[in-house]
């Protein structure tokens, strides 16, 4: 970005708008971060780990977040990645639910029989007829609870760039 004036006395804001890509990736980075910890300030903990359904506690313990960087862009990414034993992700079906979403009957693909374990009872069935589970959009709430505190945070980025390009700060908060 080259930006040129001819009037005396606005090179600082020049010198300043060219650094303003980078300032910008800066306060946004520190903005992610800070939402990210409004909602899981260590894994595991936070509003969001603490409305995830609990049966077991190794979804809610298993959340995180993280920044991903990709073509010069940022986001802020929440993750709960807890697995069955089988090695299946099952936060996905506990969120949106599997009502609709899976067949009428399950029939074992490789064997005479379907086995489950159920407080330390093996089970065998030749079938199963799933009632299915509805959906639980925990997420969702914790969102709308913490939009308040999101924005506000996307206002004091603001407030970083704005104080910055005038020439007021430097310094990220």
């Amino acid at each position: 970005m080259t930006i040129e004036f001819e009037e005396e006395g606005f090179d600082e804001l020049a010198n300043r708008m060219s650094r303003a890509d980078t300032m910008t990736k800066i306060a946004l980075n520190d903005g992610l971060r800070k939402i990210g910890k409004l909602f899981v300030p260590t894994k595991g903990t936070g509003p969001l780990a603490e409305e995830t359904p609990k049966r077991t506690g190794k979804l809610r313990r298993s959340t995180y977040f993280m920044i991903e960087t990709e073509q010069g862009g940022q986001r802020l990414e929440i993750r709960q990645p807890a697995k069955t034993p089988a090695g299946m992700f099952y936060g996905f079906w506990v969120r949106e639910g599997t009502i609709g979403k899976m067949p009428d009957t399950i029939y074992p693909k490789t064997a005479k029989a379907l086995r489950f374990e159920i407080d330390g009872h093996i089970i065998f069935a030749k079938h199963v007829h799933p009632k299915g589970q509805k959906a639980n959009p925990y997420h969702r709430r914790v969102f709308q609870r913490l939009l308040p505190n999101v924005n506000n945070i996307v206002k004091e980025m603001g407030g970083f760039m704005t104080a910055y390009l005038s020439g007021e700060g430097e310094q990220i908060a």
